[in-house]
């Protein structure tokens, strides 16, 4: 028995100390002073127990670094960084650690197009034909009659497929113009292939397209006579002061940039940076915890943050409302207007928001419906190279990263 309890003694020493060597270990916005820990002790317990719950659960899904934040009450109220953004450099992730957002891109597309809408001199209806904003005619070749509406883009409702073909890294580094995607798109054009298109009527089934979102960014640019990245500049991340945001690193303090990673037989491996160019609209946002926060809280608080209003609170709520609730689910997912559902689930309250999944890169803004809490979190490293036992492989890093989405919502309790 003795000897038992001098084992826990001990193993709880080195856990204390390996805690006590990690910086920002309280995850407040203030750093925590040697008298505020002594006058709450439970407090830096809790904190130590928690931070090693996530350390571990990022062990296990094989993360290079993790910046978090939880949004109660339409604020930021809490956020933390853990381990290295760049090691090289020796750089630790915190809330202002830039990462790509991969497909949280689509709230910003979304949003700049729905600003659009709302502005009655671009006279144009959510069931009109996109063509009419196009320079080439949009349709499915197997239905040509069939019009493609604003609506059937933004829900991924379009039957318009991504083929493999747009993975390549040929295309997803490439100089392209968004008009490329007539070429993609159209039969006659140059790299178009059968499979972008769905053998169903446009709006009689889900898709998830990240074409059809690339597309959207070249009808706003069309709309309003300016680049993509600068309308949402000048009505998105200025009024909102988001301010390490932009689809173009040479916008950015690249120092700030977390390098991408991937993990390789217990090793960590630096991959260069680089931008996206043609799938900026669908995928090429970059930006940090603090500043995706603040879009986030303008979506839950009926389009305002820090009294600036970006929509209209009647906007918001269809944007968040399921578009096609016939529709059979993608997966799990239901689409709203440049919005993830994530349905009722064994009677838990059910979620919304958005995420992004690129290869090194990888984000999340999701929002607990039945008490507006909100969580984000970003990380750096690419999913193990599944060499062995692939299925466990991936089994053990969604049940971690599932866990940490749990103990972010947990510890969202400690907020008032």
């Amino acid at each position: 028995m003795i000897r038992k309890m001098r084992k826990l003694f001990a193993i709880s020493i080195i856990v204390l100390l390996i805690c006590l060597s990690i910086p920002n270990l309280s995850g407040r916005k203030a750093i925590q002073s040697s008298t505020s820990i002594l006058e709450n002790p439970d407090l830096f317990t809790e904190d130590i127990l928690f931070n090693l719950k996530i350390r571990t659960m990022m062990r296990l899904a094989h993360l290079e670094s993790l910046s978090t934040g939880i949004i109660k009450n339409n604020s930021l109220v809490w956020y933390n960084g853990y381990g290295f953004s760049d090691r090289l450099l020796l750089q630790r992730a915190s809330k202002d650690t830039m990462y790509m957002a991969g497909s949280i891109s689509k709230v910003i597309t979304a949003t700049a197009l729905m600003q659009l809408y709302e502005d009655e001199s671009y006279d144009f209806d959510l069931d009109d034909n996109v063509s009419e904003w196009l320079p080439f005619d949009f349709k499915n070749p197997n239905f040509p009659n069939i019009n493609i509406t604003f609506r059937m883009l933004l829900a991924h409702q379009s039957s318009l497929h991504d083929h493999d073909k747009i993975s390549e890294l040929a295309y997803l580094f490439s100089n392209h113009p968004y008009s490329y995607t007539k070429e993609l798109l159209l039969p006659n054009g140059g790299d178009y292939h059968p499979e972008y298109w769905g053998d169903y009527l446009p709006g009689a089934g889900a898709n998830y397209s990240n074409l059809g979102f690339t597309l959207l960014g070249y009808i706003i640019e069309r709309m309003t006579d300016q680049s993509f990245e600068q309308y949402c500049n000048d009505n998105i991340f200025k009024p909102l002061g988001m301010k390490n945001t932009s689809f173009n690193t040479s916008n950015l303090d690249k120092s700030n940039l977390a390098a991408p990673y991937f993990w390789f037989g217990g090793i960590y491996i630096r991959m260069p940076k680089s931008d996206f160019i043609f799938y900026d609209p669908c995928g090429g946002l970059y930006t940090t915890v603090e500043d995706l926060s603040h879009i986030l809280i303008a979506h839950l608080n009926g389009g305002v943050y820090n009294n600036v209003r970006i929509l209209n609170n009647s906007t918001l709520d269809l944007m968040h409302t399921v578009q096609y609730p016939k529709s059979s689910p993608y997966y799990n997912l239901r689409f709203g207007l440049g919005w993830l559902i994530w349905p009722d689930i064994n009677n838990e309250p059910y979620y919304m928001g958005h995420g992004g999944d690129l290869i090194f890169y990888h984000a999340m803004m999701l929002t607990r419906v039945s008490d507006n809490i909100s969580i984000i979190y970003f990380y750096n490293s690419a999913a193990p190279i599944k060499i062995l036992f692939p299925i466990i492989s991936s089994i053990i890093r969604a049940k971690a990263m599932g866990q940490i989405n749990k103990l972010l919502f947990e510890k969202a309790e400690d907020f008032k």
